[in-house]
């Protein structure tokens, strides 16, 4: 690793990019604490916004709802607020290992380059074989802190639909298939999240909560090609086949605002909830498709990428209504 920025012969082509931080000895030993923590959060910062925010949201307000996700016929606020860091801890560390696996490989550098080049490979911060070395040290580590905090079945089936998002090529087999196996993730966080904030072996999932992570699972499967709408440009440099660059961009766009708009009224009729609880779900997306579609630049498309975090997580807040209103 090197403090240092990349030499301009590190800046040329793609290819040269992936060899010159292949080797290990091409860079000195790190010196400094505080530069591996921002390398740490530099690999999981993208994912901040579209997993850990969301996904601590969902866990924290399904156990909130207590009864209606959960075994807990009496949620008691503080207890589950308290266990707050505990959740963020849960799905940072999951994040952690997937982004380590996805941007180690030489694709994802060449991608990254051109799309997110603030990133620990192509920005220079640490090698392929560092990645893949830290990758191999937090796997058991991790392994053991969601044996302790709860989720460990999730995290494992996670450590599996990685393995096939990045190292078996399934994130570029089809778009379908990419965007099956980022439900299944989803759905994953979604439950382990939940279990950690219910209290780990006090609580679990109901019959309900299983239905509700169904719903979630098929809201990502056709609406998450949102996230591929800003990084056509890396996608395409690296062969990646996403509904933009299969389908075509006006479609894509398409595929994603209706969706969206069937959703945000589809999930409080799941819920059975009153007319004013449709109103933030219907307006959010609404927001979402008239920007997707009205707005096309690159910049344009990662605020209303921004959006989308936004309006799933407020998707996940209708159970708790559904508590409080009965």
């Amino acid at each position: 690793m090197s403090n240092a920025p990349p030499t301009q012969e590190q800046d040329g082509s793609p290819d040269q990019l992936v060899n010159e931080k292949s080797d290990p000895q091409s860079h000195p030993a790190p010196v400094s604490t505080v530069y591996h923590l921002r390398t740490l959060w530099l690999t999981t910062r993208n994912d901040l916004k579209s997993i850990v925010i969301p996904e601590t949201a969902f866990g924290i307000f399904s156990a909130l709802s207590g009864p209606v996700l959960t075994t807990n016929q009496a949620p008691e606020l503080l207890t589950i607020l308290r266990r707050l860091p505990l959740v963020v801890l849960w799905n940072w560390v999951n994040v952690l290992i997937f982004d380590l696996a996805n941007q180690r490989l030489t694709g994802s550098v060449i991608e990254d380059s051109i799309n997110k080049p603030w990133r620990p490979l192509p920005s220079g911060r640490i090698t392929v074989v560092q990645a893949r070395r830290l990758l191999l040290a937090v796997l058991p580590i991790i392994f053991l802190i969601t044996c302790y905090l709860g989720g460990m079945e999730e995290t494992v089936a996670m450590m599996v639909l990685t393995w096939m998002y990045n190292d078996l090529g399934g994130a570029d087999e089809s778009y379908l298939v990419r965007n099956l196996i980022n439900a299944f993730g989803f759905m994953c966080y979604s439950s382990g999240a939940t279990l950690v904030a219910c209290g780990y072996g006090e609580f679990t999932l109901n019959r309900e909560a299983y239905q509700w992570l169904a719903m979630v699972g098929g809201i990502v499967l056709t609406t998450l090609q949102m996230q591929d709408m800003s990084d056509q440009e890396g996608d395409q440099a690296r062969g990646r086949g996403t509904i933009p660059l299969v389908l075509g961009d006006w479609i894509a766009r398409w595929t994603i605002a209706v969706p969206v708009s069937l959703w945000s009224i589809a999930c409080p009729l799941f819920w059975d909830l009153q007319a004013y609880a449709f109103i933030a779900p219907i307006v959010l997306g609404g927001i979402v498709g008239l920007r997707i579609l009205l707005l096309r630049s690159v910049d344009a498309d990662k605020v209303t990428w921004k959006f989308w975090n936004l309006w799933i997580s407020c998707l996940y807040l209708l159970p708790l209504v559904k508590y409080h209103t009965g």
